[in-house]
């Protein structure tokens, strides 16, 4: 299930209107997502770390969860012909879809595509990185942090998805699908980055909530 924006209905239509029209395999991948209820980022979310990961002139991105691709492809259109998104999911249908549609995209040489848990994965990296987007498993979001903030340089920016939950963190309470427990996780982990010493950031209403920081 795609999560809505969390904004009135009059802000997400005039966000609509302003879009850009999807070129092919992106409207692809969206459709897909849609059918078979994969959860991928909405436009906005997608347009916000395009422009992260160019603003910070990211060359090594850091991504958990790749799903079928669509956050990987936001990510890697904003790389240089040289620059990797190393990704790391779980599903072998869903890499395997990722892996399609970033090749017909013709980005397919900047994913570094893993199937892999990315609590292991991650440990295995070397270097430093520029970017880290968080979208995987919600009870695993601290076990991802703890693993990728000693792979960032000074200045990285790193974006978590879903940290509102559909508006429900900062209710407190359950909609039905979003469980007390996730709410309660997603609270606890919010608080902990928002006071990390080592790094700047804030929460935004974008998706289904956007937590973006930059490391010091």
């Amino acid at each position: 299930m795609v999560p809505a924006v969390i904004v009135t209905e009059a802000v997400s239509r005039y966000l609509a209107e302003l879009r850009s029209e999807s070129d092919p395999v992106l409207a692809e991948m969206e459709a897909h997502g849609a059918r078979d209820g994969i959860p991928i980022v909405v436009p906005e979310t997608g347009a916000l770390l395009h422009v992260l990961a160019l603003a910070s002139g990211a060359r090594r991105v850091l991504e958990v969860g790749t799903a079928i691709g669509v956050s990987t492809l936001y990510l890697a259109r904003a790389l240089p012909d040289d620059g990797r998104v190393v990704t790391f999911e779980i599903d072998p249908e869903r890499q395997a879809a990722a892996r399609d549609y970033l090749e017909r995209a013709g980005l397919l040489g900047r994913a570094d595509l893993r199937l892999q848990d990315a609590r292991e994965g991650l440990g295995e990296l070397d270097g430093s990185f520029d970017m880290a987007f968080i979208d995987g498993v919600k009870a695993q979001y601290g076990d991802y942090f703890e693993a990728l903030l000693p792979l960032l340089r000074s200045g990285a920016v790193l974006a978590v998805d879903n940290v509102l939950m559909s508006g429900t963190v900062a209710e407190n309470r359950s909609d039905g699908n979003w469980t007390e427990e996730q709410i309660a996780n997603a609270r606890a982990f919010n608080a902990r980055l928002r006071g990390h010493p080592d790094l700047i950031g804030t929460l935004t209403p974008v998706g289904d909530g956007l937590l973006i920081a930059v490391r010091r």
